[in-house]
């Protein structure tokens, strides 16, 4: 190990027996059965980067040469630890920052593009491999620093565009909570994209502030601005206020080209004529519509493509959007 892994493997180290009385060793033994000898350990995380606490999960991945790969964490437990291990092999490594590195190159947007959600969500690996601590092994190969940061980089400037997008059109419908709402996760998803272009390493969302307290001071002030929701009144210029500052840091102004609304298995009943609801047997539930959206949703189910809505519309996809029932689908990603 360089100088700076050991430093940083004690400073882990101590972290652990902190708060549980265990240490990597301990860790090491606990899943060692898993491992064949010349395996690599990798710990990610926060508790890998000095942030979590004694509540927090401590995520090892195993990986070697003929490692069987694991579909879901293997939970264990070092006393009040709970350590989350998954497996890899060297061959599994190598092909998922590859297809991370033939997306960036694409134009198509990030979501969607590795197949499965199962797969989306192993991506996560991609990040703990990257800028996780090596407890035990030798170093991997095929790990692509410069990929795994414009990956999230990327992730995170398509995250705010939509944000961008979704806030413009509540404010405009007159749903000022979704519009300040989506403000702020707009900001909050562009400093994620500019610690990434920094080469700030991952530790997920909820630990931004902290994140922004050790290594960009300079982005807090930023943060603190609209972490707070205004007061009535003040919806339109805090969206805006927002919107503006996420131009700047992101170099872009992001618009509503290339987006498209898509509510698939939304289903209307009106029984007797009188009363009008909107079925998602998928979630299992259902939503009373006045008689005025009714008419608005056939007139959206007779197109085939939700583009240049009118505000009728685009008030009621946007409630259908904060219900987890609509989406924006993207022709192009962000590069």
């Amino acid at each position: 190990m360089s100088g700076e892994e050991e430093a940083r493997w004690k400073r882990v180290d101590d972290r652990l027996h902190g708060y549980h009385g265990v240490g990597l060793a301990d860790v090491l033994d606990c899943v060692g059965y898993l491992r064949e000898e010349g395996d690599t350990v990798i710990a990610g995380g926060s508790l890998a980067w000095g942030l979590g606490n004694r509540l927090s999960d401590f995520d090892v991945v195993i990986v070697g040469a003929g490692t069987s790969p694991s579909r879901v964490p293997l939970e264990h437990w070092v006393k009040t630890l709970r350590v989350d291990a998954w497996t890899r092999s060297h061959e599994g490594v190598a092909r998922l920052f590859a297809h991370a590195a033939e997306a960036l190159e694409s134009d198509a947007p990030l979501q969607g593009s590795f197949g499965t959600q199962e797969e989306e969500q192993q991506l996560k690996l991609l990040h703990r491999l990257a800028f996780g601590l090596r407890v035990d092994g030798p170093p991997l190969e095929g790990v692509d620093l410069a990929v795994a940061r414009g990956l999230l980089a990327r992730e995170y400037a398509e995250r705010a565009r939509e944000s961008v997008l979704i806030a413009r059109l509540a404010l405009d419908a007159g749903r000022p909570l979704a519009a300040t709402t989506n403000a702020r996760l707009a900001v909050e998803e562009t400093l994620h994209m500019v610690l990434a272009r920094r080469g700030v390493p991952f530790t997920g969302d909820k630990w931004l502030q902290e994140r922004l307290i050790g290594t960009a001071p300079d982005l807090r002030v930023h943060h603190d601005r609209f972490s707070a929701l205004p007061e009535p009144g003040g919806e339109a210029a805090f969206v805006e206020d927002a919107l503006a500052l996420v131009a700047e840091l992101g170099g872009r102004d992001s618009g509503a080209d290339g987006a498209a609304w898509s509510a698939p298995d939304l289903v209307l009943h009106s029984p007797g004529g009188r009363e009008h609801f909107l079925v998602a047997p998928g979630p299992g539930g259902m939503w009373e519509l006045s008689a005025e959206e009714a008419q608005t949703w056939r007139g959206l189910s007779e197109r085939d493509e939700w583009r240049d809505c009118s505000k009728a519309e685009t008030g009621l996809l946007v409630g259908l959007y904060e219900l987890g029932l609509a989406g924006l689908a993207w022709d192009k990603g962000v590069k």
